[in-house]
């Protein structure tokens, strides 16, 4: 991308008819480069031309559209980036229980083959690390189902051990944000998976506590969680990518057409009109030289124009709550602080923090409460946290391909390892078969999007069919936000 930058020293606006001036300042732009400086003046012209309909505040409505906003930021992985979550799973589980073996010593049965405990994996699961226990909460914290290890407990085993209520009391407090919140300096209760980068992990922890048991008896507490981690954190070591170690950069890096899709020319079209048309972000907690190599191979070669500001190692969702600083990047390592006055749209940082972000938009707009949007699956760190801090959210939902939409025949390729028989419907699961439609979902993760998103999608390539300015039915008391079609399971 050409070095580039837009900044605005000095806006005016006349209250009755919104008029606007502005001077503007562009930076190391070629002179000859008048297509790009006709493209940022758009975006901040746009951004003027809807200040009167987003100001203040902008208004909680039934409906929505991406045109609405003036920047848009987007994930990476399972949002820009659609694996194929097969293969995905199979390769991670394979390298979590080969380091376990060969480097802890666990028993070899870890090494069967993933699909033998397919139907164990889904997102969401809890577990009680101390009695090897993992849980299907409600959105109320009621169990809904549990297994010791693999092996499933009966309702008289849940409440022997969780009470009559069948409530875990850290699980009432994890509700509140999704994240785990270890306490520093003690060993963790509570470890949840949610998402395909570490679903495997707790087939591979589940699977350890089947041979303990099988050896020992079973225990008062188990300890095999940390090292389940560590064979889990070892797979993602930023320095393995350039490195080639850690088995799946190097497996990703080699064959990427195996586990990764490439983005069909409608969705870069519909990418490409959306950067036209406003600010946008891509925000990544994968390393620059991981990011770069995956979006070039999903988009092409010309991937960072889609695109303003590229931000890696975000490190969500502390990217949104708390005050790390940006870094200019020097190769594919972090490099001097940027201080906040010197952040610039075009530019790709590492780390930072959503409050120094947003500063910069209101600098670059001239707006001064900016209307956001951020779109990603993950729905702790993508959904759930910045909606806490007033951004509005889309959620990718792959498990809406997965078990089927109301009116839609969109496919999903992983169907059969994303839906599991003893789990039951990500959505909703033992809820009362009477009620239909959303308000039968009762399940603790199908129920974040309800409440921290405006729509819930399968992908991105769902909301490439139709324009940017396409009107959307969102989430609200009246109606429902997902998109393309309800699942169907909530309607029968």
């Amino acid at each position: 991308m050409p070095e580039w930058s837009v900044s605005v020293e000095s806006c005016e606006y006349q209250e009755d008819t919104y008029t606007f001036t502005a001077n503007m300042v562009l930076h190391n732009v070629p002179e000859d480069d008048e297509c790009l400086k006709e493209k940022i003046l758009k975006k901040k012209y746009y951004c003027k031309n809807n200040k009167r309909k987003k100001q203040p505040p902008f208004p909680d409505s039934d409906t929505f559209k991406f045109t609405d906003y003036d920047c848009i930021g987007f994930d990476l992985d399972n949002t820009i980036c659609r694996y194929k979550l097969a293969e995905i799973l199979r390769l991670e589980y394979s390298l979590i229980a080969d380091y376990m073996v060969n480097r802890y010593g666990y028993e070899p049965h870890l090494l069967l083959p993933l699909d033998e405990d397919m139907d164990f994996l889904q997102k969401g699961l809890i577990m009680d690390i101390k009695k090897g226990n993992f849980l299907k909460c409600a959105d109320n914290g009621y169990i809904l189902r549990a297994t010791h290890g693999t092996q499933p407990m009966t309702r008289k085993e849940i409440v022997d051990v969780y009470g009559e209520e069948r409530i875990w009391e850290p699980v009432l407090e994890f509700m509140r944000t999704l994240c785990d919140h270890p306490v520093p300096g003690e060993v963790p209760i509570l470890r949840s998976f949610k998402d395909y980068f570490d679903m495997p992990a707790a087939v591979a922890c589940a699977r350890a506590i089947d041979a303990q048991d099988l050896a020992e008896g079973q225990s008062d507490e188990y300890d095999i969680w940390p090292d389940v981690h560590v064979a889990l954190c070892n797979m993602y070591r930023r320095e393995h990518f350039r490195n080639d170690q850690g088995g799946f950069f190097p497996e990703v890096k080699s064959n990427p057409g195996k586990y990764i899709y490439e983005a069909s020319e409608k969705l870069k079209r519909w990418l490409r009109a959306i950067n036209e048309h406003t600010f946008t972000f891509l925000i990544s907690g994968s390393s620059i030289d991981y990011a770069s190599h995956i979006a070039r191979y999903v988009l092409g070669p010309d991937w960072r124009d889609y695109f303003d500001t590229m931000i890696c190692t975000a490190k969500k969702p502390g990217f949104f709550t708390g005050e790390r600083p940006f870094r200019f990047l020097v190769g594919a390592d972090d490099g001097d602080v940027v201080p906040s006055h010197k952040l610039r749209i075009d530019e790709t940082y590492s780390g930072g923090n959503w409050r120094d972000l947003l500063n910069l938009v209101k600098r670059e707009t001239c707006v001064p409460n900016p209307h956001c949007l951020y779109v990603g699956d993950h729905l702790a760190q993508d959904v759930v946290a910045p909606s806490l801090v007033g951004i509005d959210t889309v959620a990718i939902v792959e498990e809406l391909a997965a078990e089927g939409m109301i009116g839609d025949s969109m496919l999903h390729d992983a169907g059969p390892e994303l839906m599991s028989t003893y789990w039951g419907s990500f959505f909703t699961t033992d809820g009362d078969q009477q009620i239909l439609g959303i308000d039968r979902i009762n399940t603790l993760y199908a129920s974040a999007p309800l409440r921290h998103s405006r729509i819930a999608v399968p992908s991105l390539e769902a909301v490439a069919r139709h324009p940017i300015k396409h009107q959307y039915e969102a989430f609200s008391q009246d109606t429902s936000g997902f998109f393309p079609g309800d699942p169907v399971i909530i309607h029968f």
